[in-house]
């Protein structure tokens, strides 16, 4: 891993500002549904579970600077596996919510094995890809949540995580934020852009959240959840930025938050 060079540094800048003005550049939401179908399904049909836009970019961002020579997968995985060891390696029901092409279900269950792994995803062809893997397929949808018909849904044993998913709901994350507090698992892990935690007087964190707004990534979800926690519906464990991102944006901030039980504590699923 190298630091760009003044050079390099400004080139890589104006890189971003191109994209930042591109008005072709699409945004996320409950319409592009056809467009992740299409894309997973491209995944299923050629047997590789990468996500084509790993490896988009050779310049990464690693701790608010520009660098070069890292590999983005390599590191995004370095986070999982912590987080994974930390949160998930005594759970005994673990769902990935947007899994995609579920390639981060092998990274929990090389860390997990005994747990069951379910991977949710709205998609058709994520389905299919998480069932050829061996894990237990869920047809879900971040904007429309199915209703919870038990309060011990999934309760202690039970751990959640997303991974630069719930990115892609915007504004529009409190109907899944819902369903997670009726279901009551033991802990919710998050990967995601999350813009409170960036610094808007430094250059690149500024162009980062810039490009989230561009992209109708998450916005307020940090607060919204401190919001939850002063209400005494939630526990915040952790809220902060592991310094790994894309050259465009910051997006691997992570926050762990669980549900305030309280006397109506759930049990194992």
């Amino acid at each position: 891993m190298k630091y760009l060079n003044k050079k390099e540094e400004e080139k890589a800048i104006i890189q971003i500002l191109e994209v930042l003005l591109d008005s072709s550049v699409p945004f996320s939401g409950a319409h592009r549904k056809k467009q992740w179908e299409k894309g997973w399904g491209e995944n299923l049909e050629s047997g590789n579970i990468t996500p084509k836009y790993f490896g988009k970019y050779p310049i990464q961002r690693f701790n608010g600077r520009l660098v070069k020579g890292c590999d983005e997968k390599k590191m995004l995985y370095s986070i999982v596996d912590s987080l994974a060891k930390k949160y998930l390696k005594k759970m005994d029901f673990i769902y990935e919510f947007g899994c995609g092409t579920g390639h981060n279900l092998w990274r929990i269950k090389a860390i997990n094995p005994k747990a069951t792994l379910v991977g949710a995803d709205w998609t058709k062809s994520s389905n299919e890809i998480v069932k050829s893997m061996g894990f237990v397929p869920f047809n879900f949808d971040f904007f429309n949540p199915p209703k919870i018909k038990s309060s011990k849904y999934m309760g202690i044993g039970t751990g959640i995580y997303t991974v630069a998913a719930l990115e892609q709901t915007g504004t529009n994350y409190k109907k899944f934020v819902s369903y997670l507090l009726k279901a009551k698992p033991e802990i919710i892990v998050h990967i995601e852009p999350i813009p409170e935690l960036l610094d808007s007087s430094k250059l690149l964190d500024y162009l980062s959240i810039k490009y989230m707004e561009k992209r109708k990534y998450l916005s307020g979800y940090l607060t919204y959840l401190e919001e939850l926690e002063k209400k005494g519906k939630i526990k915040i464990i952790e809220a902060r930025r592991s310094g790994i991102g894309s050259l465009l944006v910051d997006g691997y901030s992570v926050i762990v938050w669980q549900p305030v039980y309280g006397k109506n504590k759930t049990t194992k699923k």
